[in-house]
């Protein structure tokens, strides 16, 4: 069993989302808290960086709307760079002038213009415009300038590659910079951009999409290829719960998970994959419908969504992180909702919530 204690953060970033680690409740399973398999390039990278080498440990996390809003990501994000060393923000994308949420520690904006504004949201169909890699379009029928803003984070930007739909382009600065630009032409879609400072530590990049399932990813032209471009040395995929909420079959499920996990190695050679799998989480009843009923029931698809996701990683000899017995297994759902970290949606945690998840997974993740 792993001890968990108060600390105070030795995080080197000014942006650290708490002063001291969650305490963990005593209904999560620590005892179940642990990789299952195996992450050899991660673990060399985390040596290295120990060594004092110059080095760079690259992570790219692909998931649904609990990754979108970023809670749990920046909290890892802050937690990894405060033990190995800050090696930028990672990932930027202009999700809310997509139209949808995101991260509240950066900026994404477009000066003003006459330009006609187009807006891709991966699960938004029709799409008015092919998506990126982040899931997302923002595209204009006129030149546009978009303003990306890192104001409060240490060491700045000396290093940033922008992602459009004429390609990926680095540009690096002499000094740091805490915003850049990102000039584009006249039907030239935006997805977003990868901030770094230069320095060793831990890379951090998250792709989240609200509602996204396995299946999804794949629906996007060039993703896997696509996501060979950030270099990963782990790729993390986190997914399940929106599966548990859809008429998918089990087979369907299970091809999915196949498909993305073996395109995504096929452009990622010698990288290390981790999956996650979704908790419990409830139902309301009267479920995609208005009014909603005050009833709720556990949605019993999801441990079923979550099994299937873990048998097939397993199957394709991917480590996993098995999140549903670590945060309680059956009836975690009420437990959390009781301390106040699940979201009255039954389905979402509070930030709560989200950092103690972040806090288990940091733990699980340290070289044991």
């Amino acid at each position: 069993m792993k001890r968990y204690k108060l600390l105070l953060s030795f995080a080197l970033s000014a942006l650290s989302l708490c002063a001291s680690t969650p305490e963990i409740p005593a209904f999560v399973n620590t005892d179940a808290n642990q990789i299952q398999g195996e992450l050899p390039r991660f673990y060399r990278g985390l040596q290295m960086l120990d060594e004092g080498r110059d080095t760079v440990v690259r992570i790219l996390h692909i998931g649904d709307s609990h990754i979108q809003a970023e809670f749990v990501t920046n909290y890892l994000r802050n937690r990894l760079q405060g033990r190995y060393g800050d090696a930028g923000r990672g990932l930027v994308a202009p999700l809310r002038l997509a139209g949808t949420n995101q991260s509240h520690d950066y900026a994404f904006t477009k000066r003003p213009s006459d330009g006609t504004v187009l807006q891709t949201r991966l699960l938004k169909y029709p799409w008015p415009a092919e998506p990126g890699v982040t899931g997302i379009a923002v595209v204009s029928d006129e030149p546009e300038v978009y303003v990306v803003a890192v104001p409060e984070r240490p060491g700045g930007i000396t290093k940033a590659t922008t992602i459009t739909s004429v390609g990926w382009d680095e540009y690096l600065y002499d000094e740091p910079h805490d915003s850049i630009t990102i000039t584009t032409n006249a039907r030239e879609a935006v997805y977003g951009a990868v901030l770094e400072n230069g320095k060793p530590g831990i890379l951090y990049s998250a792709i989240g999409n609200n509602g996204a399932c396995f299946t999804d990813y794949s629906l996007i032209r060039g993703f896997a290829r696509e996501t060979g471009l950030f270099n990963s040395d782990l790729i993390i995929l986190s997914m399940g719960t929106n599966e548990g909420f859809s008429t998918m079959t089990d087979f369907e499920i299970e091809r999915s998970v196949r498909d993305l996990i073996r395109s995504i190695r096929a452009y990622n050679p010698g990288v290390d994959i981790l999956v996650l799998t979704p908790m419990e989480c409830q139902k309301n009843r009267n479920h995609g419908k208005r009014p909603l009923s005050e009833f709720y029931d556990i949605n019993s698809r999801v441990l079923e969504a979550g099994e299937i996701i873990r048998r097939t990683a397993l199957d394709e000899g991917v480590a996993i992180w098995d999140f549903f017995p670590i945060s309680g297994g059956n009836g975690a759902s009420d437990k959390w909702l009781e301390a106040g970290l699940m979201n009255k949606d039954r389905i979402h945690l509070y930030k709560s919530g989200y950092e103690v998840m972040g806090e288990l997974l940091f733990d699980a993740l340290l070289p044991q």
